[in-house]
């Protein structure tokens, strides 16, 4: 896909689709899962992990508004959360 295309989106569902079939395929059964509370400042970030304990994760990055591909340690110590604001004092 270039830039300067724009697929339908039925056609990227269907990528989706496919891209979790492919998953389910090799054995790695996608699972979905949503952080919320007081470490990400109480903002929904969903996140994708698989039935291997190894396996990738893929996290919606609140600081780029993108989903990236991470690990379970830097998913969970926060490192794709927005950062915390000042308190004032």
């Amino acid at each position: 896909m270039t830039a300067t295309s724009n697929p339908a989106p039925d056609t990227l569902w269907q990528d989706l689709a496919d891209a979790l079939n492919a998953l389910v395929s090799v054995g790695r059964f996608p699972a979905f899962h949503n952080l919320y509370g007081t470490d990400n400042d109480w903002q929904h970030q969903p996140y994708v992990t698989s039935s291997h304990a190894n396996a990738p994760r893929v996290v919606y990055d609140l600081t780029t508004g993108t989903y990236t591909v991470t690990t379970r340690a830097r998913t969970l110590s926060g490192e794709h959360t927005r950062r915390k604001r000042r308190s004032r004092r």
